[in-house]
């Protein structure tokens, strides 16, 4: 039930989507605005988010991931704090999980890049020593 026909799956409109459901790890750099992230990024999350190549419906209406990949980093930098994970992680994080079939998703962030006095440098080596650490 809702699987995209080979025959369709060479279709220059679904490429990005075959791509993602095809890779074998996703990572996603995104900084953080406006409580979320780019529009361009959400833009590119509905061009691949397709029933029947990145997950399809169970009998019992519920979605089924069809992606290879087991896991997803998601990047992120912001000037100041980010409040609440639930802006742009959160709904990167709701779809890998629940949609697409990823079940091992982390984030990695550098934030109050921005904020005076900090030191940005520093903040950035933090996040490059968490995302070495965690050794993907």
């Amino acid at each position: 039930m809702g699987t995209v026909p080979a025959s369709r799956r060479d279709s220059p409109l679904l490429e990005l989507a075959v791509e993602f459901a095809e890779a074998e790890q996703i990572v996603i750099a995104a900084p953080f605005w406006d409580l979320s992230f780019p529009a361009i990024l959400k833009t590119y999350i509905e061009w691949i988010n397709v029933p029947g190549v990145v997950f399809r419906y169970s009998e019992e209406v519920r979605p089924v991931g069809m992606c290879r990949a087991k896991s997803l980093y998601f990047v992120s930098t912001s000037g100041g704090p980010v409040a609440d994970d639930a802006f742009g992680f959160g709904y990167v994080e709701a779809l890998a999980k629940n949609f697409w079939g990823i079940g091992d998703v982390r984030r990695f962030a550098a934030t109050g890049l921005d904020i005076v006095g900090a030191d940005a440098e520093a903040i950035l080596r933090e996040a490059e020593r968490e995302i070495d650490a965690a050794n993907i």
